[in-house]
């Protein structure tokens, strides 16, 4: 009898809300239906999804935040496993970017940060050009990502005069990701062609304009529980002290407000323009891999 009546409950509580939240992992923060036009299998499908995490290791997913939505994001990065016991195995080392999000409507969605490295902030806006309906969460998802990032660290590179437009650094991307499934669960594969422009390179031969595909995979476990991978490579070699590609791997767990997002990556940074051309990424063959956290929290 217990539960038929919390059944009960549950269909009521899906009937008195517009869908712009399910649930957990399943959320559908960024497709608004109304109850009238959705059904039960529906909802189990919604539910299902894995199109609707925001953010997948360093880079960002296809989806965008709903209208008036919020969300805040702690992303934190340690030092390099190889440092061994002395360095606490990159626990003495840090780096830190506080990001915040807004959803100006259910396709646009603009956010700023902060980050430590470079003392560097950034602002990106978002906007989803095809997304999935309530009827069709395998439909293929396409965004516009463009991002321009400020380096505010003292200029160490000698050069005079020394503008702001030199701080400046760019990053464009069209994400393209779509869901199927891997034997019996929900598999998301996202490939994005991307373009990083730095205004100022240290060298005549370093590259301002360096092209880039950038890979990303979701295999769900559970409602809750993610398994995640991303990888980046650059076509363009003229980049000074060029490192290996960004790569990286990790798990996510979801609750009703927050994502609890762990890897393991390659990556010496967080911004976009760093993280996918910079040549102190390190090497998985020397160990120089690093532990991460995202924690993220969304109204």
């Amino acid at each position: 009898m217990r539960r038929i009546i919390n059944y009960i409950v549950l269909l009521l509580g899906f009937q008195i809300n517009i869908y712009a939240q399910i649930d957990s992992a399943g959320k559908l923060s960024n497709n608004i239906i109304e109850e009238d036009k959705i059904s039960t299998h529906d909802i189990l499908i919604l539910r299902r999804t894995i199109h609707n995490s925001f953010r997948i290791i360093n880079g960002h997913g296809t989806p965008t935040l709903g209208k008036k939505q919020l969300e805040f994001c702690i992303q934190h990065r340690f030092g390099q496993l190889s440092s061994g016991y002395k360095g606490a195995w990159g626990l003495d080392q840090s780096n830190i970017r506080i990001g915040l999000d807004y959803g100006l409507n259910r396709n646009i969605t603009i956010g700023v940060g902060r980050s430590g490295m470079g003392k560097t902030s950034n602002g990106y806006i978002k906007w989803g050009i095809v997304k999935p309906d309530g009827t069709n969460q395998f439909k293929t998802a396409v965004t516009w990502l463009s991002d321009m990032a400020y380096v505010f660290e003292k200029n160490a590179t000698g050069l005079n005069p020394y503008y702001n437009t030199h701080r400046m650094n760019y990053t464009h991307q069209l994400l393209i990701s779509r869901n199927s499934y891997l034997g019996r669960h929900m598999f998301m594969l996202q490939l994005a062609p991307t373009l990083v422009h730095r205004n100022l390179v240290e060298t005549t031969a370093d590259a301002n304009d360096i092209p880039l595909l950038v890979g990303n995979v979701r295999y769900r476990i559970n409602d809750r529980i993610h398994l995640t991978g991303e990888f980046s490579h650059a076509f363009n070699k003229r980049i000074r002290n060029s490192g290996p590609p960004m790569a990286g791997a990790g798990i996510e767990f979801w609750t009703s407000g927050h994502a609890f997002q762990l890897f393991v990556s390659n990556a010496n940074s967080i911004n976009e323009f760093r993280y996918m051309t910079d040549g102190n990424n390190g090497r998985f063959g020397k160990g120089d891999l690093r532990l991460g956290f995202n924690i993220v929290r969304r109204w």
